[in-house]
């Protein structure tokens, strides 16, 4: 392979293109893959979050990579970390240490796992070592994110633990701990665990710090609304396997990550909602959503000293035929769907559950996921719908228009063939829901009309042209 080819590829993956770098890779014959063509080839599918990809590929020039080879030890790390294959991760950063402790990269990746999994001594050390490396390096992860979001003040802390353990039970133990070490790192979202009893045979994971926030819901009317929230979740002892601690790892690090969303992408949540995650909750589990429901159903409240209310939601998580059946029916008519195939079971978390809506949707997508392009610079919800003449016939866009959102990551944005008859549209499983830049890569030409307000519409002509419709928006 000539060195031209080589500095072509480096030159996509300097310009974030790394789709079209492993595009180019792999037309390849198998003779012409250098075992650095190899390594380059990992590298952007990991950029890419195809991990799976990364590790096969890294697998295969393992036997001719140097023991002390950094490079290969910080890719592995991170596509394993990328999994949320923890000890792999681990261990792989820990060798790159070994072999060069002034690695800045290893040392952010263990803080970026102690943090997730709640182990506050591990992630202060790892911190420590970080920040006297690059202390940018660690703010620009850690520091400015944290200092954004809200804390609640002792008062209201004090208020809501009480709550916890009058209406939950009482705690066996938080995660990160209140410590009075816990000088370094003070995320102010906590997960208190509540062990099982006789009385209650699961696990109850509790939030602690998501409702120090004041989530403001504009009404139709213009009035507002405000939503303080913690999560639950309620994990079963028969639902566990041998590796239970793992499930209290993931459960707990999504919990935390939508509490950050709340606050960071100035949102709410509240009974009923529906969020994608974008991918698999965790590499353990199939799901890849959650739907919020009522945590208690007495009317104990648990009121703040400023005398606003803190509502308690208990997550559960979706596979994403459930997600697009409630999203087309409401959420009464999937609980209504779980009373009856899984009774009580579905506001349990478990490794894995019976689908309600298996089989529902089976399709092959025109355009694969591996070709997808980030060809959309966008702000703010990014959620569509699409029907399949586009998305499974490859049909093209003929009508687009923009609709009142449905929720806080929804765009309005809806795009049809054009085709589609009233039988068609009124059955759910014919449309989906996706990111805006999936459907940019069926149709780039739709961008330069995605900032038109709700209430507008456009439909193609004979020419291949947007000319603009009448449409009165919901």
């Amino acid at each position: 392979m000539d060195n031209d080819f080589i500095f072509d590829i480096d030159g996509l993956m300097n310009e974030g293109k790394f789709e079209e770098a492993i595009g180019m890779i792999q037309e390849l014959d198998e003779d012409e893959m250098s075992d650095e063509l190899m390594f380059m080839l990992a590298h952007c599918f990991s950029q890419c979050a195809r991990y799976r990809e990364a590790l096969d590929v890294l697998g295969k020039i393992e036997n001719v990579a140097a023991e002390d080879d950094l490079s290969y030890h910080l890719e592995i790390a991170g596509a394993n970390y990328g999994l949320h294959k923890y000890r792999s991760a681990i261990r792989e950063a820990d060798r790159c240490i070994e072999i060069d402790d002034s690695c800045v990269e290893a040392w952010l990746l263990l803080c970026l796992i102690y943090q997730e999994t709640g182990n506050e001594s591990k992630f202060e050390r790892a911190s420590r070592a970080a920040k006297e490396i690059d202390e940018e390096a660690w703010d620009n992860i850690f520091g400015d994110k944290t200092d954004e979001l809200a804390g609640y003040d002792d008062g209201e802390t004090a208020a809501v633990i009480k709550y916890i353990s009058d209406t939950y039970g009482d705690i066996g133990m938080l995660f990160p701990d209140f410590g009075e070490d816990d000088i370094n790192y003070k995320h102010p979202i906590k997960v208190a665990v509540i062990p099982p009893d006789r009385e209650h045979p699961f696990f109850k994971l509790i939030t602690i710090g998501i409702g120090a926030y004041r989530g403001i819901e504009i009404t139709d009317n213009g009035e507002e609304n405000i939503h303080r929230v913690e999560l639950a979740a309620y994990i079963p002892l028969s639902g566990m396997c041998d590796d239970d601690v793992s499930i209290h790892i993931w459960v707990s690090r999504i919990m935390r990550q939508f509490g950050e969303m709340v606050q960071l992408e100035s949102s709410w949540l509240g009974f009923g909602h529906t969020v994608s995650y974008g991918d698999k909750l965790d590499e353990s589990v199939e799901y890849n959503g959650v739907v919020f429901a009522p945590a208690v159903d007495d009317d104990k409240k648990c009121i703040l000293p400023c005398g606003e209310e803190v509502e308690f939601l208990l997550l559960i998580p979706l596979y994403e035929e459930e997600m697009v059946y409630k999203i087309g029916n409401g959420f009464m008519k999937l609980f209504e769907r779980a009373s009856r195939i899984l009774g009580e079971d579905f506001g349990y978390i478990y490794t894995k559950r019976q689908n309600l809506c298996a089989g529902s949707i089976k399709k092959k997508w025109a355009l694969p996921r591996s070709t997808m392009e980030n060809i959309l610079d966008w702000n703010g919800p990014d959620g569509c719908y699409a029907t399949d003449r586009i998305t499974v016939d490859n049909c093209g866009i003929g009508i687009m228009y923009r609709e009142k959102p449905e929720s806080k990551l929804d765009s309005g944005w809806r795009f049809l063939a054009g085709d589609e008859d009233e039988e068609y549209m009124n059955n759910i499983e014919n449309a989906d829901i996706f990111r805006l830049n999936t459907i940019c890569n069926y149709d780039p030409e739709i961008i330069e009309y995605l900032d038109c307000p709700v209430g507008s519409a456009f439909y193609r002509n004979k020419s291949g042209e947007f000319r603009p419709m009448e449409f009165h928006s919901k």
